[in-house]
């Protein structure tokens, strides 16, 4: 009983994404490629305004970018879409009998996908530059940062998503967090250019631990532990809250949005 339930939430979830890519994407004559050109497009401006405008000396900094925009564009708009969720589905919540989490963490899925399509335009710009793709530890290493990413995405956008259905001005807060995050994590600019006396606030942002274990896994280089053990420690912490949050605010969703 428990297992067939187990199947039809991966199977509800399944739909829920199909459904969301195909809506997205009903009618574009380039399709997915939309994914991919918005943190493509985002890293070249940002390259051409710090490499080249204010002179940013770090070698290969277009792989810098890419190799921290695509995974940022992944977290960040999971999160702001999702937030919206539960408020945008209002007939499958008071209709349809599902487990609420299932709606929130189909954002996380269907940007995953996303993310996914966009590794190989990472590999290309690696050949482009004339950098070796280590694809020994990245193979290793990829599946682990998905999953860590999972469960570091999914808790924040429950969390909105439910936050969002008592406050309606979470949706637009949500935007805000991110844009001002995007700038403190950092993901323009090295932690080094960073004066001393201040590198360990920023460490301080479990989203900084992410973006460089992406950074790494696509260096191929080998994750530190005390990476995973900074990942580890915000999944457990954000994990809590949005279980808390869930068993505490639910009951109430239906009849809010």
């Amino acid at each position: 009983m428990v297992n067939s339930t187990y199947k039809q939430w991966v199977e509800l979830l399944y739909l829920l994404v199909l459904k969301e890519l195909k809506v997205r994407y009903k009618r574009s004559f380039f399709g997915y490629l939309w994914a991919i050109a918005n943190p493509f497009v985002f890293a070249l401006v940002y390259c051409i305004a710090f490499k080249f405008i204010m002179r940013v000396q770090m070698e290969n900094y277009i792989l810098f970018l890419l190799t921290g925009m695509f995974p940022w564009a992944w977290l960040s708009q999971s999160v702001i879409q999702g937030t919206e969720s539960f408020t945008n589905n209002q007939s499958l919540v008071r209709r349809v009998v599902l487990p609420k989490f299932i709606l929130p963490l189909s954002n996380v899925m269907q940007e995953m996908v996303h993310f996914i399509f966009a590794i190989p335009v990472i590999w290309l710009f690696f050949i482009v530059n004339g950098e070796h793709i280590y694809f020994g530890p990245m193979v290793l290493q990829l599946p682990m940062m998905i999953i860590i990413q999972v469960f570091i995405a999914f808790p924040l956008t429950l969390m909105g998503a439910i936050m969002n259905v008592y406050v309606r001005d979470v949706q637009y807060l949500i935007g805000i967090f991110f844009s001002v995050l995007f700038f403190a994590t950092p993901m323009v600019y090295p932690l080094s250019m960073v004066p001393a006396d201040y590198q360990f606030y920023f460490t301080l942002n479990p989203f900084y631990w992410l973006i460089d274990s992406w950074r790494l896994v696509f260096k191929g280089e080998i994750i530190p532990i005390y990476h995973l053990a900074n990942l580890a420690f915000y999944t457990v912490i954000l994990s809590t809250l949005s279980l808390y949050c869930y068993r505490r605010l639910t009951q109430r969703i239906a009849e809010l949005v």
